[in-house]
């Protein structure tokens, strides 16, 4: 119990660090130019990774152990909604904890069904959803409504936040506290836990939705993981400069840049991290919640 105690210590620390450090780099690029950004991009990565590294190093091993939760497979285009699913799957829904899988298919299906009936389709292929679709869906409290069948309802609630901190991943994943949900290259994956190697390597738990309903998941180190899949804020940068843009930055106004994204709740379609919280443990918004879209001809 110590060890749990103490550990946010480690990863705030880091934490710390690693906003000193992007300060420092900024100030040794500067003038930020396109032609120097994807460097000061990459540099920085490498550090966060460090930065996580160290972080649970010192933490020790997992408080949470995510185990092999039965997952449920996608149909059609649902990668994100069927990934939110198997999210709540992994902080133990207790409606979703089935071992049946075409009874844990059924009741997935009807809360895929229901985000693609309430949020809006434009400019999005078939079914897919966005993790903003997710975040406005969540806060407008819809996901306790759905039917599950025989009238059952899920008996939690959830939310999601905005995640580009592979710090900040690394701590929810490692407290159990939250899943990282992840908009890649129009598909959709869960990171739903940690596993310990040794001191220096540590794997993160993956759910592709396309594989088969059950236990399967795959591996991906924080490498990997930082530099593939979670959202960096710095690849942004590049369309504020060019010929109609800013011809440099310094590295103030590039932190005030920064600064507003990580004020914002989700940034549309290009939103493509996220982490997904049980209501009693996720963060406050920064602002009021969004006000709710019209629901969809046809949704119940």
């Amino acid at each position: 119990m110590q060890r749990v105690d103490t550990a946010p210590a480690a990863f705030e620390a880091q934490r710390a660090w690693f906003g000193r450090y992007l300060r420092a780099v900024l100030d040794e690029a500067a003038p930020i130019t396109e032609a120097n950004i994807a460097a000061v991009e990459h540099v920085l990565m490498e550090a966060e990774v460090d930065a996580a590294k160290k972080a649970l190093r010192k933490a020790g091993p997992p408080a949470f152990v995510a185990g092999a939760p039965r997952f449920a497979q996608q149909v059609g285009t649902t990668c994100m909604s069927t990934s939110l699913c198997n999210g709540l799957i992994s902080l133990g829904e207790p409606s979703l904890q089935l071992q049946d899988g075409d009874d844990l298919e059924r009741r997935v299906h009807r809360i895929t069904g229901d985000v693609v009936d309430r949020t809006s389709a434009m400019g999005k292929p078939g079914e897919y959803r966005s993790v903003d679709d997710l975040f406005k869906y969540l806060e407008a409290e819809r996901l306790r409504s759905v039917d599950l069948g025989q009238g059952l309802k899920l008996e939690r609630d959830y939310r999601v936040r905005l995640c580009n901190s592979l710090v900040d991943v690394a701590q929810a994943l490692w407290t159990g506290r939250a899943r990282l949900l992840i908009q890649r290259r129009a598909h959709a994956h869960l990171a739903f836990g940690l596993e310990r190697e040794d001191d220096d390597t540590w794997w993160v738990l993956m759910r592709d939705p396309m594989h088969g309903t059950g236990s399967g998941f795959s591996r991906a180190s924080l490498e990997t993981l930082r530099l593939d899949y979670l959202w960096s804020p710095l690849k942004k940068i590049p369309r504020l400069m060019g010929a109609h843009g800013f011809p440099t930055l310094d590295a103030e106004q590039l932190l005030g840049h920064l600064e507003r994204y990580d004020g914002m709740e989700n940034l549309g379609v290009e939103c493509p991290s996220a982490l997904v919280y049980r209501l009693e443990d996720a963060p406050p918004l920064h602002g009021p919640p969004p006000e709710s879209e019209p629901v969809a001809e046809g949704a119940s």
